[in-house]
């Protein structure tokens, strides 16, 4: 069977330098901090909007700021 995904896409993408589990707690907050700013920015490179949960409504958040309401 022919694969998908190359070997060197998945060596390459998506590999954290430590495990979060042998992490100390310093460097889980900061790595969680670090989290949310990296999909933001991922998210907005590829033209896509941010979408949540606040008080029981779905966001979509635009990287020029707009909010809309789905």
């Amino acid at each position: 069977m022919k694969k998908i995904i190359p070997d060197e896409e998945l060596i390459t993408i998506g590999r954290m330098q430590k495990d979060p589990f042998i992490m100390a707690m310093e460097e889980k907050i900061a790595w969680k901090k670090d989290l949310g700013h990296n999909i933001l920015r991922h998210l907005f490179s590829k033209q896509l909007p941010l979408i949540y949960h606040k008080n029981g409504q779905m966001i979509a958040e635009y990287q020029d700021g707009t909010i809309q309401f789905i």
